[in-house]
């Protein structure tokens, strides 16, 4: 079932000093199912705040329209309601100046909980997110981590049965962001909560989510773009070199990419982005002939027509790789099987950033 809808919707913001507008956003058409983690994923100012703030009610359309459950509430006058079912925790934490377990409680306290109740709620959300022993302790004296756990706390005493976290794990030391992601995973199969995650930590968005949606300059990518890595390429006399942050290197041959299915993709040098489509491979046993990605198989999952497998390449990223039922059946292979990766002609996607991201991608520790 359907639980929040995007139809045909635009954002645009004013320009610099009044000339014109800024399109920031635009997305025909994206549904969000009730028990779902979506994370969408892109760059820095690829449009995924907006999205985010869009899709919690923060801020209205240019144009079109965000349904909850069929509802309409910007043309209903009912924004606020469909705010409160859909918490948003913001990239940029903000606290109130007061202690940790006044600020877990401000919520529910807007919200007209009773003061006693309230903290029993705040003090059992700050146990989810693991810094109950800092009820006490004032919120200026939080690192970073600690604050933004605190604010995810916050949402998590609401109850809500839908959450839209911004960036939920940018910034974090590497105990807070385990936290984070721990919390995820428990919300969406313990308790059936409903999760839009806005991300650049395609490690995490691969390991969380049930379905992952891609952002190219404020727009959705019309294809499943299962695998999405932000780097350099260059023109090399082998072919296309790419290199993301930490060494990991791919040299993509001419017949790999598709340089005629959209407006402004094809081989070009610089900051790029390069989407793969899960079903965009072919699998071998490693020794069986001349592959493109060497790797090892970390997990095996079985969908409705497909076998869902999870490869990872050496010092690289962990490949998202479907396998057709009657291909499964032929090759039968295992976790911890090595297997070769060759790309079906015309099938990966190089497309350009209109600012090159810093030289920081994704890495083995994301």
């Amino acid at each position: 079932m359907t639980l929040l809808r995007l139809e045909n919707v635009v954002q645009r913001h004013s320009a610099r000093r009044g000339k014109g507008a800024i399109e920031a956003l635009r997305v025909h058409d994206l549904d969000v199912k009730r028990g779902e983690v979506v994370s969408v994923v892109g760059p820095n100012g690829s449009g995924k705040s907006t999205l985010a703030e869009t899709l919690a009610f923060m801020v209205r359309p240019s144009d079109g329209r965000v349904l909850l459950d069929g509802a309409d509430p910007w043309a209903e006058g009912r924004a606020l309601w469909a705010r409160r079912r859909c918490p948003i925790l913001l990239q940029e934490t903000t606290l109130f100046s007061t202690s940790v377990l006044n600020n877990a409680a401000k919520g529910l306290r807007i919200r007209g909980v009773s003061r006693s109740d309230a903290l029993v709620r705040a003090r059992g959300a700050l146990a989810q997110v693991k810094v109950e022993h800092l009820a006490e302790r004032h919120a200026h004296q939080l690192s970073g981590g600690e604050q933004r756990r605190v604010a995810l706390a916050r949402l998590l005493a609401l109850e809500s049965d839908l959450l839209v976290l911004d960036e939920p794990m940018a910034g974090l030391d590497r105990e807070s962001e385990e936290v984070m992601a721990q919390l995820v995973h428990t919300l969406h199969k313990d308790r059936g909560v409903t999760l839009v995650m806005a991300t650049h930590n395609l490690r995490r968005a691969v390991a969380l989510s049930t379905r992952i949606v891609t952002l190219v300059d404020g727009k959705l990518i019309p294809a499943m773009l299962d695998n999405l890595f932000f780097g350099f390429m260059r023109r090399t006399e082998a072919g296309f070199l790419f290199e993301q942050d930490g060494g990991w290197q791919h040299v993509f041959a001419r017949s790999d990419l598709a340089e005629d299915r959209w407006e402004g993709v094809g081989p070009l040098e610089g900051g790029v982005q390069v989407g793969i489509p899960a079903g965009a491979f072919r699998v071998e046993p490693a020794g069986q002939g001349g592959s493109v990605f060497a790797g090892t198989v970390e997990a095996i999952r079985k969908e409705r027509d497909a076998y869902r497998l999870h490869v990872c390449v050496g010092d690289g990223p962990v490949l998202r790789v479907d396998l057709a039922l009657h291909t499964w059946a032929q090759t039968a292979l295992t976790i911890g099987q090595r297997v070769e990766l060759t790309l079906r002609a015309g099938s990966t996607l190089i497309m350009p950033m209109r600012q090159a991201p810093a030289r920081a991608c994704q890495s083995r520790g994301a």
